[in-house]
């Protein structure tokens, strides 16, 4: 979830000026999507912080993937930029446990030098999903354009 986390962090970048012209919207759209994403994100921390102690992460991040591929999901379907941020702040909802959860099951499994290999492979992999986000996901949104292209990463998350 960590790596779906990064990718819809940078995917907008790549579709923007289209999906922002289709809603009849300017490009300060993006920044204030982008903005919707990481503001639900950061309320969400201190609820997170009590699921994953009270019900541990693999709860947790089962919790909210369904809103995170929802939020995916919606931007598909928005009609306008309203709907379009409120598909954003969902989904910023949705992934707001994943790098945590990872951080606290690293911490489980792994003591000293070992937690600090953990949690670097858990960063490094997680970027994964930025890579994703440039070229491939370009190249699907070509094909099915940005509506189909985010869709397709409701389906995937």
């Amino acid at each position: 979830m960590t790596s779906a986390s990064q990718f819809h962090r940078a995917a907008l970048g790549v579709v923007g000026p289209e999906l922002a012209a289709d809603l009849g919207a300017g490009l300060g759209l993006l920044g204030t999507a982008n903005g919707a994403f990481f503001l639900a994100l950061g309320l969400a921390q201190i609820p997170v912080g009590l699921a994953l102690d009270r019900i541990g992460p693999r709860l947790t991040v089962a919790l909210l993937v369904l809103p995170a591929a929802l939020g995916a999901f919606a931007q598909a379907l928005a009609p306008d930029a309203g709907w379009f941020l409120a598909a954003r702040f969902l989904l910023g909802l949705g992934c707001a446990a994943s790098f945590m959860a990872s951080v606290v099951l690293c911490a489980r499994w792994h003591a000293g030098e070992g937690l600090t290999t953990a949690l670097a492979r858990v960063f490094a992999l997680s970027q994964a999903g930025i890579l994703l986000a440039g070229a491939p996901f370009a190249a699907v949104a070509g094909l099915l354009g940005w509506r189909g292209a985010y869709a397709l990463s409701g389906l995937l998350t």
